[in-house]
């Protein structure tokens, strides 16, 4: 479909099929996912990715696996809120407590 006869755009781009991974020269994969070989990194990553891309196509290890992964990027993520909190509280602290000094100094 084209808009106009004047401009030869398409309102509805080729959808993508097969995604290309480009990996730097000097790396190499650790490892690979068995259903798409999209390369990763590291195991963490490739067993993150199988529970989320591949949900169907999981072992029963596998899906063990992506549960523990899960939990500990929750954990990780409630831990970094955790601390960017903490650091918003502590900067108001301290320029509260500055501007109150060189008011009463």
């Amino acid at each position: 479909m084209t808009v106009g006869p004047a401009l030869d755009l398409e309102l509805y781009p080729e959808t993508v099929t097969e995604y290309e991974y480009d990996v730097p020269a000097d790396e190499t994969p650790a490892t690979t996912c068995p259903y798409c070989e999209r390369p990763f990194r590291s195991e963490r990553y490739v067993t993150y990715h199988l529970g989320v891309s591949h949900p169907e196509e999981l072992t029963d290890d596998e899906r063990a696996a992506f549960e523990d992964e899960r939990e500990d990027e929750e954990f990780d993520l409630l831990t970094f809120h955790v601390k960017a909190a903490v650091t918003v509280f502590m900067t108001y602290f301290v320029f509260t407590f500055l501007y109150a000094l060189v008011w009463a100094g």
